[in-house]
């Protein structure tokens, strides 16, 4: 049996939290407050291209059919879920059946994603240049927008391509580097961070979403921008890799469980939306980032918590083995036969 890879499970573990920390700080200050926009525009220039890159790594191609309906299976169930819960606590969401809502673009994300998987094993190459295309030059489809998370399908697939062809060796290159050399891949990661907090561009350009027109600015100002983004999260992410130790511990528990994490934790950042919004007219800045810090710690403490995770996978295969038993007891009668 293969060891289990405890700096993979470390990394996701700390990058779901950075997203439960991400969703939370957004809730109090929409990038406007200066001393918020630090931390902000720190996780958001990486951690989901960081995530995606993590998800190519695990990425299998074996009984395809499964693995794409659990995400939908994953994603019909939670976007009533999130548009009951929003109605429920009076904020009044706006449907619209074309755009996954909210962290559940993710899910439909992963079913493109795992349906490239094929492609990926049998061209590598071509379809590494491809997504980089695709992520560079995408922008110039008119209806690149949230629908069907094809724009950050695109935008981020080129992470889940590298991912899924050197993910292992690059993690693996990652854990061997010595503190000086850490330490030079995080100075050299916050670089271009600090310039995307001092000349502050549109935080669009991260969430992956819209297309040029959107923006205003043609197709060479508007590809430059977005190799600028994907290289420096590239970049961030080998470094932040290079942080994750291979022994077991509780960030690995968090990583294994990292599913629940991230689907159930928007109900707890919705629930404080409106008492975390006016909260900056009452405490001072630097007391909500350690509140927003303490808040994620707990939120992905709980949803961390084995039940969870079981319950959602339990949940998510039960209703595949339910919608593909006719296909199954079909080959069982023709095998014998």
């Amino acid at each position: 049996m293969a060891q289990r890879n405890h700096r993979l499970d470390r990394a996701k573990g700390a990058l779901v939290f950075l997203v439960v920390l991400g969703h939370m700080l957004a809730a109090v200050s929409p990038w406007d407050s200066d001393v918020l926009r630090v931390p902000q525009t720190a996780i958001y220039s990486f951690h989901i291209p960081a995530f995606v890159f993590l998800a190519g790594i695990t990425a299998k191609s074996d009984r395809l059919p499964q693995r794409v309906a659990f995400f939908l299976v994953l994603l019909a169930t939670a976007m009533p879920l999130y548009y009951g819960w929003m109605s429920l606590i009076g904020l009044n969401p706006e449907f619209d059946s074309l755009v996954p809502y909210w962290i559940t673009w993710f899910l439909l994300a992963m079913v493109w994603w795992t349906l490239s998987t094929p492609l990926i094993e049998r061209f590598p190459r071509t379809l590494l240049a491809v997504s980089v295309l695709a992520a560079l030059f995408g922008g110039i489809i008119p209806t690149y927008d949230y629908e069907l998370s094809l724009s950050r399908t695109l935008v981020f697939w080129p992470f889940f391509v590298v991912g899924k062809l050197y993910g292992q060796q690059i993690l693996s290159w990652a854990g061997g580097r010595t503190p000086l050399q850490k330490s030079g891949l995080a100075l050299a990661a916050a670089t271009p961070m600090l310039l995307f907090y001092l000349y502050d561009p549109s935080k669009i350009w991260f969430y992956g979403v819209r297309n040029f027109d959107w923006h205003d600015v043609g197709i060479p100002e508007g590809a430059t921008t977005r190799l600028i983004v994907g290289l420096s999260a590239a970049l961030s992410t080998v470094a932040f890799c290079t942080f994750m130790s291979n022994r077991d511990g509780y960030l690995c528990k968090v990583g294994r469980n990292s599913l629940a994490v991230y689907l159930l934790h928007g109900f707890v950042i919705r629930l404080l939306d409106i008492p975390l919004d006016d909260s900056l007219e009452h405490a001072h800045s630097l007391a909500m980032l350690v509140a927003c810090v303490l808040l994620a710690m707990m939120t992905t403490w709980l949803f961390s918590l084995q039940p969870f995770n079981a319950g959602l996978r339990a949940y998510g295969e039960g209703v595949v083995r339910v919608i593909f038993w006719p296909f199954s007891r079909l080959r069982s009668v023709k095998a014998s036969q």
